[in-house]
């Protein structure tokens, strides 16, 4: 691992977040024709919402020697789209809330109809940033999920835990 996801990992110690941590290694092509493998360290977790409802949660980082690398941080299985003749409201509804309420988040939806919502960034040696926008994502769910449950078209039960 490298110095960026030892520090992100400390970070998730001291604040009592238990990751189920993998790498994964992904063959690709750079422009000059080279093959080299990608690393990527997954951080795995749940999030619990509320009484009734957790969704799966993670970070991934690109694991590189570099002094600053791409990161993703995704909630996923927040809900899914039932009826897709409303894709187009069910689209506007979340762009409205992408544009009003969800802070540096995003909620998409997936090809199979899953909303998850994402933030993709950049960090350095200093993770907590990092680690702050992960923990603040879970506050943006609980705070966004009343406006959710009133899109037509999108069932949140099925998400739940």
């Amino acid at each position: 691992m490298s110095k960026i996801t030892d520090n992100f990992k400390y970070l998730a110690q001291d604040r009592k977040i238990e990751f189920k941590t993998k790498e994964i290694e992904t063959p690709i092509r750079r422009k000059d024709g080279e093959d080299i493998t990608q690393k990527q360290i997954v951080f795995q977790t749940a999030l619990r919402i509320n009484d009734d409802k957790a969704v799966a949660c993670g970070v991934i980082v690109h694991d590189s020697d570099q002094p600053r690398v791409n990161y993703q941080v995704t909630y996923n299985k927040i809900g899914q789209v039932t009826d897709r003749n409303k894709m187009p409201q069910i689209t506007s509804d979340l762009n409205d809330i992408n544009a009003m309420r969800s802070g540096y988040y995003r909620f998409v939806v997936s090809g199979d109809g899953e909303i998850i919502m994402r933030h993709l960034g950049i960090t350095g040696e200093d993770a907590s940033p990092m680690m702050d926008v992960f923990v603040y994502g879970g506050r943006i769910l609980r705070a966004v999920l009343p406006e959710l449950e009133k899109i037509e078209g999108v069932d949140l039960s099925q998400a739940k835990s």
